[in-house]
C-alpha cells in the first residue's frame, strides 16, 4: 500500500510478494464464550441502586429548592436509570444461557484475572465509590439545614 499525492493510500500491485505461496486453510480457535451475567449478586446491585438514590435525595434536600438544580437532578437521575436499565436489560438477556455459563462465584470466592476474592473485597471495590456518593448527599442534606 502507498500513499498518493494527497496523502490518500492506494493499492499497488507492483510490490505484492508472489514468492511466498498463500496459506487459505485456518485453523478454529477456541475462545472463552460471552458472560453477560457480570457475575455480581443482586446485593451489590441492590445496594448500589440504594446508594445513587441515597445522592440524589441528598441533592434534592440540599439544593432542590432552585429550578436551575432541580433540572440538573433530573438529568444526573436520567443518566442512572440509563446506566442501570442497560445493565438490568443485558443481564435480563442471558437468562436463558445462565445455566449454561460457568459461574464465578467458586467456594464463595469471586475468580477475577489476578486470583479469587472474598465477598467482602469484591463488596468492598465495587461500592466504596457509590457509598462515598451517598454520604457526599447527606453531607450537603446536612450543611443545608444547619445554615438555614
Amino acid at each position: 500500500m502507498l500513499l498518493d499525492e494527497n496523502n490518500l493510500a492506494v493499492q499497488s500491485m507492483e510490490f505484492e510478494d508472489t514468492s511466498a505461496p498463500v496459506k487459505t486453510d485456518y485453523i478454529p480457535v477456541r475462545v472463552q464464550p460471552e458472560a453477560r451475567t457480570f457475575g455480581i449478586p443482586a446485593i451489590i446491585w441492590g445496594s448500589m441502586a440504594a446508594s445513587y438514590i441515597l445522592f440524589f435525595m441528598g441533592l434534592l434536600l440540599g439544593t432542590g429548592h432552585d429550578g436551575k438544580a432541580l433540572f440538573m437532578i433530573a438529568i444526573s437521575v436520567l443518566y442512572t436509570l440509563m446506566y442501570f436499565g442497560t445493565a438490568f436489560i443485558l443481564n435480563s438477556l442471558a437468562m436463558t444461557d445462565r445455566k449454561r455459563q460457568k459461574n464465578q462465584w467458586v467456594d464463595g470466592k469471586f475468580d477475577t484475572f489476578t486470583g479469587p476474592m472474598t465477598f467482602g473485597s469484591v463488596y468492598g471495590q465495587m461500592l466504596v465509590v457509590p457509598i462515598m456518593f451517598a454520604l457526599f448527599g447527606i453531607a450537603i442534606a446536612i450543611i443545608r439545614f444547619a445554615v438555614v
